[in-house]
């Protein structure tokens, strides 16, 4: 059925082909492509390995994640991927062949973790969940790896499997304070994250769509203006990643023809060149020069600078580093091929600080006596009332003197704080400084 769909779009004379693979019709079209000269562009997964007629409009994550990988310091963590690969796997030793069948599949991230692992002594167990229907699966998954006291998660997925393992998360219960989760996707602000956190995990991913950027501004408000009888999905559907990419190959491909047209070069149809029933295959000629054009490309887009390696990957872009708390998401760094991770202090943080008067501080704290007592009858109470000591007095004074607002909270279980040796994450009041 693939093969009659793509040799029916040859036979139309087509000049080049833009549309998705997934795994199991990635060889076919690539290898058609190549066969006939005829330049496939796509916001698909991006392919590893070197491939010629393939322009490839999605970045690839493998540097971006090893940077935040070793930022967080991870060791020790669980990996679930997106493949058809079955099984449970822990990377101690990698063979050749090994790493080259999973290049050649377009697994970058599989392959970087597996030799990551063994190069840094890493402690990866890894899951491949391409295969699982029923999303009570996920739930075994992580309740399993929660009683080998796992708590860091790199999930390596499509959006949609990962709202579903998220979803999961949230009935086990996996979502409280010291568990963090790394979305290995590039549509961050695609997944529904607000239950996740809501329990104080931590949740950490990546966005290519700058929401700052004007070509994305104009475009929204563009979008927002259509009419919503012709288009239901354009008031309140938020722009998913994919669809940025759709829009960037667009104008990729809009902007070679220019270019060939402006270099009056000849890309005409002749003959039986392209057809892809014939035997041999016939390449066409002219389509080495519209690939030439499309890798030559340079333009800034919804996804930020596009330009392309010679191999059709892209090359020179960045990709927004976010984490979602409790307040919503915000961005803590960027990366790109120069500088790695870059972590920034975020905006937001910076203004806030700025007008502390606008905001309630939050003050943690431990019920000791003298510092800090609940009073006789403070279950008649609400807010700060209901404690006195020490500390409370001296609160309250500070706060009048600064003129801020604030909140007293008391650590649930009642410790100043340590390091879990194992988890490697903070308890106590610490813990509540430390993941917020």
């Amino acid at each position: 059925m693939l093969m009659f769909q793509v040799c029916s779009q040859f036979s139309r004379g087509v000049y080049a082909i833009l549309g998705f693979y997934d795994r199991k019709s990635m060889n076919t079209l690539t290898s058609f492509c190549g066969a006939l000269h005829t330049s496939f562009i796509t916001p698909s997964f991006p392919i590893d390995a070197d491939v010629q007629f393939v322009i490839q409009m999605r970045p690839g994550l493998r540097g971006a994640v090893l940077s935040l990988l070793n930022h967080y310091k991870w060791e020790k963590f669980v990996y679930l991927y997106d493949t058809d690969r079955e099984g449970v796997n822990r990377f101690r030793g990698v063979s050749h062949s090994q790493v080259l069948l999973i290049r050649r599949r377009g697994f970058a991230i599989l392959q970087a973790i597996m030799e990551s692992a063994v190069a840094n002594n890493w402690q990866v167990t890894a899951r491949s969940v391409g295969n699982i229907v029923d999303p009570i699966e996920y739930r075994r998954i992580i309740e399993e790896m929660d009683r080998r006291q796992e708590k860091r998660f790199l999930i390596d997925c499509e959006v949609g499997r990962i709202n579903s393992i998220l979803e999961q998360v949230v009935t086990s219960g996996k979502n409280g304070r010291g568990y963090h989760y790394i979305l290995a996707n590039l549509g961050f602000s695609n997944m529904s994250l607000d239950r996740v956190t809501s329990g104080g995990a931590n949740i950490t991913g990546f966005q290519i769509i700058n929401p700052d950027s004007p070509i994305v501004q104009q475009f929204l408000q563009r979008w927002e203006r259509l009419d919503e009888r012709e288009f239901p999905e354009a008031k309140n559907t938020p722009l998913k990643y994919t669809s940025a990419l759709t829009h960037d190959a667009i104008l990729v491909i809009a902007e070679a023809f220019r270019y060939l047209r402006r270099q009056r070069v000849d890309v005409s149809r002749r003959g039986s060149a392209g057809d892809c029933l014939a035997n041999p295959a016939v390449p066409w000629s002219q389509g080495i020069d519209i690939e030439r054009a499309l890798k030559m490309v340079q333009v800034q887009g919804m996804t930020g600078n596009i330009q392309f390696d010679t191999f059709g990957r892209r090359s020179n872009y960045t990709i927004e580093v976010y984490e979602m708390k409790a307040a919503g998401p915000r961005k803590i760094g960027y990366w790109n091929e120069y500088q790695k991770f870059v972590y920034i202090m975020d905006p937001q943080v910076t203004n806030e600080s700025s007008s502390v008067e606008n905001r309630t501080i939050v003050v943690t704290t431990i019920m000791e006596a003298p510092y800090v007592m609940y009073k006789k009858n403070h279950m008649l109470m609400d807010g700060n009332d209901r404690y006195e000591g020490y500390c409370v007095d001296l609160a309250s004074e500070i706060a009048k003197h600064v003129g801020i607002r604030y909140k007293l909270s008391v650590v649930p279980d009642g410790k100043y704080g340590a390091r879990d040796p194992e988890t490697k994450t903070w308890n106590g009041m610490v813990g509540e400084l430390v993941y917020g």
